[in-house]
């Protein structure tokens, strides 16, 4: 069934007001420059005082501060949520389910690695979909059998849980969110053209940074290509490239990425790349249809992208990166 996306001119209006709270181009050069201390007091003069403040004074290791950045995003996008109607509800309702596919996977590794569930649930994120008490009780199962058979899709009913290994489950969780999002792709029509084109560019740079990592691995072509989500013709090609190096000389051919200028950080720099080029396809689009519901979802991208710049650079901070590779590190559209 069609889902018809319209004209939302109330949204579009709570959306304009949001957006002037996200943080400007131009400000990210002079955030560079600072220390933790002046960042984290920008932050909290700004859109994120309350999820600053809540760590109080003697809370603010990385962890802690990753965590705020979390929820703040979420507690955005749960706001979103609330102003939007039921269609672009629903749009949104699977476009987050990222972030519940992220919490499976963290829960995953979590009992792979041995990790407590205390733990674990410190890093799990905030979910629009299911409540905090669905990912306590999958903390709470024995092992990742009963972790995967718990879990509201099944993964693959041809193969035993037992015999899959970490990435095996990773990627197949994957598989569902893009089975997800393909599938919304189709239904939607209307004003849903624009934002069909970014989930298929979407899915491009997933299968780009599936190939790229694999091919690092040292994994075999012919393994490679079971792992690849639908990819087009285009992009399949690069599996027959010999190495990394080959794959980035055919992307930058393809102007997919720009080149790294540091050999050593190519993979890196191919996939913040890769994250920066959807950055910039979303602005576009919101130029591109100011009225439609791509400013509402090009809004939510570029939140994601904030929080996203704003862990590297107090990560950076911490460790003492320098500002150059800081800068390199970072999507900016």
């Amino acid at each position: 069934m069609t889902l018809r996306l319209g004209f939302y001119p109330y949204t579009y209006a709570r959306v304009s007001v949001m957006k002037s709270d996200l943080i400007k181009p131009a400000e990210w050069h002079g955030m560079l420059k600072m220390g933790v201390n002046e960042l984290l007091r920008m932050l909290q003069d700004g859109n994120y005082k309350t999820e600053i403040d809540e760590l109080g004074a003697d809370k603010r290791d990385l962890t802690s501060l990753e965590t705020a950045l979390n929820n703040n995003m979420m507690r955005t996008l749960a706001k979103l949520k609330r102003i939007s109607d039921e269609k672009v509800q629903e749009v949104l309702n699977v476009y987050v389910l990222r972030y519940d596919m992220e919490n499976f996977k963290t829960i995953i590794r979590g009992k792979m690695t041995g990790i407590s569930n205390e733990e674990i649930e410190q890093l799990l994120l905030p979910s629009i979909n299911y409540s905090h008490a669905f990912f306590v009780d999958l903390l709470k199962k024995g092992s990742v059998g009963e972790i995967v058979q718990a879990l509201p899709f099944e993964i693959d009913e041809r193969e035993s849980v037992q015999e899959l290994d970490r990435f095996e489950i990773e990627n197949k969780l994957d598989r569902i969110y893009a089975d997800k999002l393909l599938s919304l792709s189709r239904r939607l029509g209307g004003q849903g053209k624009a934002f069909k084109e970014f989930l298929n560019v979407e899915l491009d740079a997933l299968n780009i940074k599936i190939i790229l990592r694999l091919k690092h691995e040292g994994m075999d072509k012919k393994d490679i290509v079971r792992y690849v989500i639908y990819p087009r013709a285009e992009i399949a090609q690069l599996i027959e490239k010999q190495n990394v190096s080959e794959i980035i000389d055919a992307l930058v051919k393809m102007k997919a990425i720009v080149r790294s200028p540091l050999e050593a950080e190519q993979l890196t720099q191919a996939e913040i790349s890769l994250d920066t080029a959807l950055l910039k396809k979303e602005v576009l689009l919101m130029h591109q249809f100011p009225l439609t519901v791509n400013v509402i979802l090009g809004f939510m991208f570029a939140k994601e992208i904030e929080v996203r710049n704003l862990k590297v650079l107090l990560k950076g901070k911490q460790l003492g990166l320098e500002e150059p590779y800081l800068e390199r590190l970072m999507a900016v559209a």
